[in-house]
């Protein structure tokens, strides 16, 4: 919501799934054929809310945000390395990789810079992270009500939709407005459900109507053709 670069937010929940204590579900609304910097520095602040919002909400850090710590500094690296993001490095590949396994080694990054270039990269990767964790930081600190709104409603339906989610951020919201929208869909969903029993009934009738019209039809050919051959054999004298 506050990071225009990034896709909608679809989907919330804190119901378990797999490793996962819960997710967000972010779909994508147009095809993406590049990435570009501003877009990526967001995305790693996304990634790094979990943290942050652990540090400012529960005063103590656990280990349930490492994946997306991980996805971080493996974009935050990618930036730096691959697409030549860093200001200090400028547009340069650093290490070559090599994709097919070889001597029972696999995906090695053969390193072609020196140490003091390795000390840079370093310090522009923990550059990326650290300004991502600050724009996590602002954001959250300035929805604070917000996502206190939002993990309540959480906490007591598990679920929360892109509407609902929307409607988080209007001023006076009240958890009966988003069990509303929860209503209205779930009375459209059945609605959608019972109509389309009812297409699929009469799709069915249809089809056995038809058969049972070729049938007859078949059997009147034969009972013509079988009276044909007897007049055929008998003719009247």
């Amino acid at each position: 919501k506050m990071s225009p670069t990034q896709d909608p937010v679809h989907q919330i929940s804190i119901i378990p799934s797999g490793r996962a204590l819960g997710y967000t579900l972010a779909l994508p609304q147009i095809d993406k054929t590049s990435v570009y910097k501003n877009e990526l520095q967001e995305e790693i602040a996304v990634l790094l809310g979990g943290r942050v919002a652990e540090k400012l909400f529960c005063e103590d850090i656990s280990g349930g945000a490492s994946n997306d710590i991980t996805r971080a500094t493996d974009i935050a690296r990618k930036m730096v390395t691959q697409y030549g993001m860093s200001e200090k490095l400028g547009p340069v590949v650093f290490g070559t990789g090599h994709d097919e396994v070889f001597l029972g080694k696999d995906y090695q990054s053969t390193r072609n810079y020196s140490e003091k270039i390795a000390a840079m990269i370093d310090e522009e990767i923990h550059s990326f992270i650290d300004n991502g964790y600050n724009i996590a930081k602002r954001i959250i600190t300035e929805c604070r009500e917000v996502l206190l709104f939002v993990a309540d409603y959480l906490v007591k339906h598990e679920t929360m939709d892109n509407e609902q989610f929307e409607l988080c951020f209007t001023e006076g919201v009240t958890p009966e407005m988003l069990d509303a929208v929860r209503e209205r869909k779930q009375k459209e969903s059945e609605e959608s459900n019972r109509k389309r029993s009812e297409q699929i009934y009469e799709d069915r009738k249809k089809q056995s109507r038809t058969a049972n019209t070729g049938d007859e039809y078949a059997g009147g050919n034969q009972t013509d053709t079988g009276n044909s051959d007897n007049n055929k054999d008998n003719p009247k004298k």
